[in-house]
């Protein structure tokens, strides 16, 4: 879940939405496109329903979510894995997924949110294991359209390039993963998730292979409220709009859980996680489970989800853009990380689980 807020055209209105991120910024990032008009073209689409995805019930555990994700490429050519920003627990699970002996046999390209498009031969190199100043690699992140919000700049963003780079090493190069930054940087003009598209159809749907996708989760989602479609112009989601040319073909992932809130901010719902867990077998957190499976199916994106997308434009403070939504996340989602609701999370799966 990377936080949202829709920004108004009004400027004194946009201020009061961006004070509000400014307070979030660990955990969020602001998206300029919001405070466009939705075209006509993108209003017109409706998502397909999900696909029928053949995956376990629970996969519990950092290794047992990598193994299950891996198993997906079998059948899905995307998997968009959706962080919250900054979170270790989003950083372990990626890199052990990446790490797993099977991955380069099945997957040859990275698309990353915390990465330029205007960087790519320097990503290229590093990710190659050429000798890369630490200067020049943190300008692939400093490149970004989000660059000043800082959040790039946590160390875990660094660590996955590096680990990477690390599996490269012990690969010949034909075998090698190939990662690219789907973030326009400088004189790249397209809208953020436009480039991300574009970047995954020539070079991963046009060559016929496989790719891992990180961005922040919203930017996953396969559906959204009207209000919030009517905010974004032509970003309208990177799965959404995959799914217009290349439907069926990319598997979704958004994490669930207990949200660190700095100091003082305050948000709009208040998720009960306890029937999160009771619904589950393992006791064991992170687990994968499939949002088509009951009940999880039915739980509403309002109540789980709700802190990920709000509005800070009117006076009573900041809204979920999903209040009063009857979405729920068999419709957003393919699958999530629950985290649980607990500050501390285990990660180690029990023996027999």
């Amino acid at each position: 879940m990377s936080f949202r807020s829709v920004a108004a055209k009004n400027p004194g209105l946009r201020m009061a939405g961006v004070m509000i991120v400014v307070a979030l910024v660990f955990v969020s990032l602001t998206n300029e496109s919001f405070i466009r008009a939705q075209s006509p073209s993108t209003a017109a689409k409706t998502p397909a329903a999900p696909p029928n995805w053949r995956v376990p019930d629970e996969s519990a555990g950092i290794d047992g979510i990598a193994r299950t994700l891996i198993s997906v490429f079998d059948q899905a050519d995307i998997v968009a894995l959706g962080e919250t920003h900054v979170w270790r627990l989003d950083t372990d699970l990626r890199i052990a997924v990446v790490r797993h002996p099977d991955f380069a046999k099945k997957v040859r390209s990275i698309v990353v949110e915390f990465g330029s498009t205007t960087e790519q031969s320097t990503l290229d190199r590093y990710i190659r294991g050429e000798n890369v100043s630490r200067a020049q690699l943190e300008k692939v992140w400093k490149t970004t359209t989000q660059a000043a919000n800082g959040v790039w700049d946590s160390p875990v963003y660094a660590e996955f390039f590096a680990a990477v780079r690390d599996v490269n090493s012990k690969l010949p190069a034909d075998a090698r993963v190939r990662v690219f930054g789907g973030d326009p940087g400088p004189g790249d003009n397209r809208s953020r998730e436009t480039a991300a598209v574009s970047v995954l159809k020539e070079q991963v749907f046009q060559k016929h292979g496989k790719a891992l996708v990180i961005y922040g989760a919203a930017h996953f989602y396969r559906t959204m409220p009207e209000g919030y479609l009517s905010s974004v112009g032509q970003d309208i989601g990177i799965v959404r709009m995959l799914e217009i040319d290349y439907p069926g073909r990319t598997f979704v992932v958004i994490p669930i859980g207990r949200l660190d809130i700095p100091p003082g901010a305050t948000l709009p719902v208040n998720p009960d996680y306890q029937k999160f867990d009771r619904a589950l077998k393992t006791q064991v957190r992170p687990v994968l489970v499939p949002l088509q499976r009951l009940p999880f199916r039915d739980y509403t994106a309002e109540e789980f989800l709700g802190n990920g997308v709000f509005s800070c434009r009117g006076p009573g403070g900041c809204v979920s853009m999903f209040k009063g939504s009857t979405l729920t996340l068999g419709q957003m989602a393919d699958a999530c990380v629950y985290v649980g609701g607990d500050a501390e999370v285990d990660t180690r799966a029990k023996p027999g689980r």
